[in-house]
């Protein structure tokens, strides 16, 4: 039976194989990372073996995440080419939903001076109007001039 041996395990260091990196993507979606020739540029950086993490942030948060692999850096005469290839499905991360903001019940409706009073003899109670219109009715009179001059809120019906 073949055993992992220590000297085949190195730290990604300087000029050993095996380094990780991360790659942010801000201008570009995470597949873009994956089309050849893209990690070109930065081969002088590379080795084989060497993996790059490509990480998509929106807004201060990761919204998609894959992994690739570094096979080959091929050196010619005026170029360098990154022959890189993924190793993981592009896992994204939606959204948390938003929270619904709880409606809170609105305050007390008070009347400005606009109220007036009127005994309202079929009913025998007191009505209040504003423009005509009648808002509140109430059996104490105190409590309807109150109410109409704006010192006491509009009960609100249970």
């Amino acid at each position: 039976m073949i055993k992992a041996r220590t000297n085949n395990l190195n730290k990604p260091e300087d000029g050993n194989y095996g380094k990780q990196y991360n790659y942010i993507c801000k201008d570009h979606d995470i597949s873009t990372c994956f089309q050849p020739g893209f990690f070109d540029p930065l081969s002088g950086n590379f080795m084989a073996g060497d993996t790059v993490r490509c990480i998509k942030i929106s807004n201060e948060r990761v919204v998609a995440m894959a992994e690739g692999i570094v096979l080959e850096v091929e050196t010619t005469s005026n170029a360098r080419k990154v022959e890189f290839k993924s190793i993981s499905e592009i896992t994204t991360f939606p959204k948390k939903p938003a929270e619904e903001k709880v409606k809170e019940a609105d305050g007390p409706t008070y009347i400005g001076e606009n109220g007036t009073v009127k005994y309202n003899y079929t009913n025998k109670n007191w009505d209040i109007l504003v423009d005509d219109v009648i808002v509140h009715t109430s059996n104490n009179k105190i409590e309807a001039n109150s109410i109409a001059r704006g010192d006491q809120p509009i009960p609100v019906a249970a």
